[in-house]
């Protein structure tokens, strides 16, 4: 074989394996992400589609069996109670922090039935400063939540 056509051919596996990697990266990239309030009016366009979902968790409806590693629960949109609610299946272990009331986000599908398979599961811990004020704690003066307040009621 000839030096060129070794180097067309190594040139052409090259654009192909970089083509490849771009087109997996950006299929990647575009993963949607909306809160519970979004989801609930985008149901139908969001059906079979990967995205990611963020919401409240609603304490009351957390279920685990540990035997199946399946944990079942509820996120919620800012109306709180009187919103739209999602079901979420998680097959898994559940996070320690898997608390009423905590932000959760979590990537996976929605079936058509309204469930939402998820593949991943992150829960946000809220700051030390709002588990101080949750307990009735004050924050301290130089945080920078107390300076956009004017200052705690010291």
């Amino acid at each position: 074989m000839a030096k060129k056509t070794k180097m067309i051919i190594a040139l052409g596996v090259f654009i192909g394996v970089v083509g490849t990697l771009i087109y997996i990266s950006i299929g990647n990239a575009a993963t949607l992400y909306l809160t519970v309030d979004e989801l609930d009016e985008k149901q139908e366009e969001a059906v079979g589609t990967r995205i990611k979902v963020s919401g409240k968790i609603v304490g009351e409806s957390i279920e685990f069996d540990s035997s199946t590693m399946l944990l079942t629960f509820e996120l919620e949109g800012e109306n709180g109670e009187n919103g739209y609610r999602v079901p979420i299946q998680y097959d898994g272990v559940k996070p320690d922090t898997l608390n009423d009331g905590w932000e959760a986000i979590v990537e996976g599908e929605l079936t058509a039935d309204g469930v939402f398979i998820a593949s991943e599961l992150l829960v946000k811990c809220p700051s030390k400063y709002e588990a101080m004020e949750e307990e009735g704690e004050e924050i301290p003066e130089d945080h920078p939540a107390t300076e956009e307040q004017g200052g705690s009621d010291n």
